[in-house]
C-alpha cells in the first residue's frame, strides 16, 4: 500500500512540475503552424525552399545569387553554406510579428541577431590565361555587442581563405570555437 501511495505521489509531483514548466513558457508560433513568413511575404515551410533556405534546420544551402530571395532563381554560380545558432535567427515567433526571432535568449526577443552564424563559399572562375581556378572560404561570425569591428556588433572569429589561381591563403583565428564568454558579448 505505501508503494502505491509513494508512486501516487511521485506521478503527481511530476505533473505538477510539468505543468508549472509548460505554463513559465512563452507561446512561440512555429514554421510548422504556417503563421510565419519571410522576407518576402511567402509562408515558411518545413524543409529547404527554392532558394536554400531550412529555418527549422538553421542552414541555407545554395547558389550565393539566391541568399537574397531575388524574384528570378539563380541557377548556377558559386555555393554558399550558411549555418546559425537559435539565438542569431531563431526557428520560432515569440513576439508575434509573423517573422523568425532575432536574438531570442533565454525567452526573450531582442530584435538582434546575437550567437553566431557562419558562412562556407566555394566557387571557380576563369583566369586570364583561362585557366579554371577554385576558391573556398569559410567565416565564423559572432554578436559581441556595441563595438564589433563588423558591422558594428559582430566580430569575425576565423577565417580560412584558399584560392588556387591566386595561391592566396589566409587564416585569421580569434577565439577557439564560437564564443569569448556568456551570449557571445564582450562586456
Amino acid at each position: 500500500m505505501n508503494k502505491i501511495i509513494i508512486s501516487l505521489v511521485v506521478v503527481l509531483a511530476f505533473f505538477v512540475s510539468v505543468s508549472t514548466v509548460s505554463a513559465a513558457s512563452p507561446k512561440c508560433a512555429t514554421i510548422q503552424g504556417g503563421t510565419i513568413t519571410d522576407s518576402k511575404g511567402n509562408v515558411l515551410q518545413p524543409g529547404f525552399d527554392k532558394y536554400g533556405y531550412n529555418y527549422q534546420a538553421h542552414i541555407f544551402d545554395g547558389y550565393v545569387g539566391n541568399y537574397s530571395r531575388p524574384a528570378v532563381l539563380v541557377t548556377s554560380g558559386d555555393k554558399l553554406v550558411m549555418k546559425w545558432s537559435d539565438s542569431w535567427i531563431a526557428n520560432v515567433d515569440c513576439n508575434g510579428d509573423h517573422k523568425l526571432d532575432r536574438g531570442l535568449v533565454d525567452g526573450v526577443v531582442s530584435g538582434i541577431s546575437k550567437g553566431w552564424e557562419t558562412n562556407h563559399y566555394v566557387g571557380s572562375y576563369v583566369d586570364a590565361d583561362g585557366n579554371t581556378q577554385n576558391y573556398t572560404d569559410f567565416i565564423k561570425i559572432v554578436w559581441v555587442g556595441a563595438g564589433g569591428d563588423l558591422w558594428g556588433q559582430y566580430h569575425v572569429l576565423q577565417e580560412v581563405y584558399n584560392d588556387t589561381g591566386s595561391g592566396n591563403y589566409r587564416f585569421k583565428d580569434g577565439a577557439p570555437g564560437f564564443g569569448l564568454n556568456d551570449q557571445w558579448t564582450t562586456n
